[in-house]
Parts: C-alpha cells; sequence; structure tokens
C-alpha cells in the first residue's frame, strides 16, 4: 500500500500507515482487486508485484499479509506469462520494532500541545484586553468637557473590545481542532507503548530465472471485517404492500484501503477449514462396571444415578472417544455483486441490496382473554421467481411510514406472518356474561360450570378491517368430565387446541361475538379450570 503525501491529523491510519512506509522497506506493492464479505470475515484477492532475491541458489519472492489473517486460508499463484512457477510457500510472523514510529508521535504532540498552549496564551490576552477597556468605560468622569473626545475613546473601545472577541472565537475554534488532533495522536502513541506490532512475511520459492520482480495473485480470508443486514420494513395496508429495504452495513478494519474493488457478500458463513474432520469410531460393546470402594460409593451415589440417566454417554467416555466436533455452518449461501466499490480503513458503509414491494394481506388479530388490543399483521405470499431468502438482520417497523418497533427479521419462507404492533383505532373489549357453579342435584350426583363472554370490536378507522380472533379451546383430560360448546351467530374454526373466529368490522361500526362453554362431573370430583 503507498502512502498518501499529505500528512493529515485528523486521520490516524494515515499518519500510521505513512511512518510504517518511511520505516519499513516495501517488498511488494500489493493492490485489493475483489472481496467476498461474510457476515464475520472476508476473501480478499490482490494482484501484487514482489521483488525477487535470490535464495539457496534459487529465487524466492517476499511479500506480506495483515496479522489477522487466517494464514491457513492462502492461496498463491503467479500471474500468467510470469515465466516461473511457485515450488514453496512459507509463511513467519515478523514482529516490527515501534520505537522510531513513537518518537515520531512524541514529537509531533509536542508540537500540537505548543501551538494549544500559545492559543490559550492569546485567549487570555486577549480577555485581560476587554477587562481593560470595559474598566475604562465604567470610570469616565461625571463631567465631559470635550464631546469630540469622548466619541472617539468610545469607538476606540468598541473597535477594541470587538477585535478581541473576533480573535477570541477564533482561537477558541482553533483549539477545538487542535484537542482533536491531540487526541487522535495521543490514541497511536497509547497503542504503540509498551507494544510491538505484528504481520506475516510470506516467501514464496519460485523456478526458473525470473527478472527483479514477478507478478503474482492472491486470495486469503481476513477476520477483522464483515457485514450485517439492516431492513425497513413499512406496511402499507390501503394498497396491500409491503415497502422492504434491504441494508449491507459493512465495516472494514483490515488495515488497507479497498480503492475500486470488485465488492460481493455473502449470506452464511464462510468454512476455511483447509481438510475434512476425522470419523469418530463407532463402538458398540457391553457397559463396563464400576466398583465404587466403601468409602466412596455414599458420594458416588449420585453420579450413578446420573450415568443410568445416560448409558451411551458413559460408553463413549468408557472407550475413550473424542468429544464431538462442533459443525460450521456455510456450505451452501447466496452471493450479491454489489459491483465496484470503495471503502477506506476503519470505515463503516452502507449499500443497499434490495428495494422491493410485498403483496400482503393485512388483517387485525385479537387475543381478548390476554390483551385488549387489536393487533396489525400482514400475511406475505411471494411467488417462487421472485423469493430471496433474508438472512437475519435488525429491522425498522413502519405504518404509512409512522415508526412502530425495532425488531429483528428474516425471511426464509416463501409464506410469512409479520406483525406490527397495535392499532389504537380499534378497541376491543372483553364482558364476561355469567361465569358460575351449580349443582343439577343429589340424586343426579352431577355438577357442573359454566363460562360465558362478549367480545366487542369498535372500528374507529375511515376503512372496513379484517378481524381475526382467537381463543384457547378447552382441552378435557378426563372422559368422566363433559364439555358443552355455545356459539352465536359467528361459528368459529377449531384448529387442534384452538378456536379462529374470523369476521369483518365495518368503518366506524362495532361487532360482537357471544360464546361460552359449560362442563359437567361427578359430584365427588375435584377440578380444576385452567384459570378461567
Amino acid at each position: 500500500m503507498r502512502a498518501k503525501s499529505v500528512l493529515c491529523f485528523k486521520n490516524p491510519f494515515l499518519i500510521f500507515s505513512l511512518l510504517c512506509a518511511l520505516l519499513i522497506p516495501a517488498s511488494s506493492d500489493a493492490r485489493p482487486v475483489s472481496v467476498i464479505i461474510y457476515p464475520y470475515d472476508a476473501q480478499i484477492s490482490e494482484n501484487l508485484a514482489a521483488d525477487v532475491q535470490a535464495s539457496g541458489g534459487g529465487y524466492a519472492a517476499q511479500f506480506f499479509l495483515p496479522i489477522h489473517t487466517d494464514k491457513d486460508t492462502l492461496m498463491v499463484n503467479t500471474s500468467p506469462g510470469a515465466g516461473s512457477r511457485i515450488t514453496s510457500v512459507q509463511i513467519e510472523e515478523q514482529t516490527l520494532p515501534v520505537a522510531d514510529q513513537a518518537e515520531s508521535l512524541k514529537k509531533q504532540l509536542k508540537n500540537l500541545n505548543q501551538k494549544k498552549s500559545e492559543f490559550e496564551t492569546r485567549i487570555k490576552a486577549d480577555t485581560a484586553y476587554i477587562d481593560f477597556w470595559q474598566t475604562q468605560a465604567k470610570n469616565q468622569p461625571e463631567k465631559i468637557e470635550n464631546i469630540e473626545s469622548v466619541e472617539k475613546l468610545g469607538n476606540a473601545i468598541k473597535k477594541g473590545i470587538t477585535s478581541a472577541y473576533d480573535e477570541i472565537f477564533q482561537y477558541r475554534q482553533s483549539l477545538e481542532d487542535l484537542s482533536e488532533q491531540i487526541k487522535d495522536i495521543q490514541k497511536q502513541l497509547d497503542d504503540l507503548t509498551g507494544a510491538a506490532k505484528k504481520r506475516w512475511q510470506v516467501t514464496v520459492g519460485l523456478t526458473g530465472k525470473p527478472g527483479p520482480k514477478i507478478d503474482l495473485t492472491c486470495s486469503y480470508h481476513i477476520k477483522n471485517c464483515g457485514w450485517r443486514s439492516t431492513y425497513t420494513l413499512n406496511a402499507l395496508p390501503a394498497k396491500s404492500v409491503i415497502e422492504l429495504n434491504w441494508v449491507a452495513q459493512i465495516t472494514q478494519n483490515t488495515g488497507i484501503d479497498w480503492e475500486d474493488i470488485e465488492l460481493k457478500i455473502a449470506t452464511a458463513r464462510s468454512v476455511t477449514r483447509p481438510e475434512p474432520p476425522f470419523l469418530r469410531d463407532w463402538i458398540i460393546q457391553p457397559l463396563a462396571a464400576i466398583e465404587y470402594s466403601r468409602t466412596m460409593r455414599k458420594t458416588a451415589m449420585p453420579q450413578e444415578a446420573m450415568m443410568l440417566e445416560a448409558p451411551q454417554a458413559r460408553g463413549d467416555m468408557a472407550a475413550g472417544a473424542p468429544p464431538e466436533p462442533e459443525q460450521e455452518a456455510g456450505y451452501s449461501f447466496d452471493t450479491y455483486d454489489l459491483g465496484k466499490r470503495s471503502i477506506k480503513a476503519g470505515e463503516t458503509r452502507q449499500f443497499t441490496i434490495r428495494e422491493m414491494k410485498l403483496n400482503a394481506d393485512f388483517k387485525y388479530l385479537i387475543r381478548p382473554h390476554e390483551a385488549p388490543q387489536a393487533f396489525l399483521f400482514a400475511q406475505i405470499e411471494v411467488n417462487e421467481a421472485d423469493f430471496i431468502k433474508l438472512p437475519e438482520g435488525d429491522a425498522t417497523f413502519m405504518v404509512d411510514s409512522a415508526f412502530i418497533a425495532n425488531r429483528s427479521f428474516s425471511m426464509n419462507d416463501k409464506e410469512q406472518k409479520l406483525f406490527f404492533g397495535s392499532d389504537p383505532q380499534v378497541d376491543v373489549k372483553l364482558t364476561t356474561l355469567e361465569k358460575k357453579s351449580n349443582e343439577t342435584g343429589f340424586l343426579i350426583g352431577k355438577k357442573q360450570y359454566q363460562w360465558g363472554w362478549k367480545v366487542s370490536v369498535n372500528n374507529l378507522k375511515a376503512d372496513k378491517i379484517d378481524v381475526l380472533m382467537e381463543d384457547a379451546y378447552p382441552q378435557i383430560r378426563d372422559e368422566r368430565i363433559k364439555l358443552k360448546e355455545t356459539f352465536d351467530k359467528i361459528t368459529p374454526k377449531k384448529d387442534d387446541n384452538l378456536l379462529k373466529w374470523a369476521f369483518p368490522v365495518l368503518p366506524k361500526t362495532e361487532a360482537a361475538v357471544e360464546y361460552g362453554f359449560s362442563v359437567s362431573y361427578p359430584d365427588d370430583m375435584e377440578v380444576t379450570f385452567g384459570g378461567r
């Protein structure tokens, strides 16, 4: 990487890069040409011109990689037409001295602090100047003999004080800028003090008789960068549409500027293991008995109980089988081409991946026994040709461009239900019509308990809404308990142990649903009613 000719105090990375370029001889001119960014790392491809030197009767070229590079993922090759082939690759960690860099930073810090002191002194002088003229203005004689001289004095005071205030303002602005520069330099100095900078030195053995430089291509994975998805979902119920904006937020902390590179993102974590995992032995054998001493038998009893609950695990331990390796995901994933992009080291950038409109069926879900609100939700169905998987990310949910909530979002199926919060313009009221127990007679030997409710939905909106009401269906766990149900006007659909009512509510009107249950059971049975 070539250092820029202008040193900017406000960019600490440029300062460090320039120092490295001056103090450490470069042996290669590397240029990243393409990058694939995964959620937690990136694969970088570079073209580089490496210096060739004689080495052990042959020739070798050297170049360097950032210390964050996963060296096991390095792939390197000669460019077409190089006239030489690679015979070996050695990678070693190299420690760089920092004393010279620290000394240079200390000098910069000293100069900045001197300039800061000068500005502070000038501010004090201007403040004293203002105090002097203000005192002179207050101490004028009571009897004025020469009006002209007083006017001149007044103009001089006004001009002097105005000029002093202007200077103070300018100096304070400069002080703010200096403070930022001092803070940046001090941070670099703190990072360098008592530490050492490291990098990977790559030595490539070559055949033939190459020239003083050789063109190489290489690719490697580096860890300190990645990306995450962020979304904006704007629900438009009147249009039966959700506007979805998918953005990639990319963080680049590799220490290398990416200038006009081919940039792609991948939606799954990369797999950098160079070899497949070993197969574990599959052993089936009798369970070995474990003998305990008398003194250990009492304390061993809890362990015996645990081992009896998991005999297979004990068999594996007895056989000396290794622990099960963790599975690494990422064998298949989607990639998105963002074209040519530039991202500076230490920068976080956002790029829009997709802007799309999703057709949606909007309804209101109510569960009156749990909450007195109506929750707007959208049922999405995406055509096969238009469907793409959306990885998990932070999302901003809105309704008609009004903020509702921030929460996680992903889409892994063509059909999905999304909730957009409760709507205060849809009022839900639950009224208990009856809740009582009675006995039908000692001769019959039965008891009875019955419930009745009324659910009112008041639509205060100017548009018709569709309501989906849900309630739990009573689950009877004894055949001696008999259940009877009562539904008025609207009969719900039974879905396992769930009841679902679907009905429209016209604008500015109220709709009501009544229903109830009763149970009968033997007189000598004690029954719990599950909180109802």
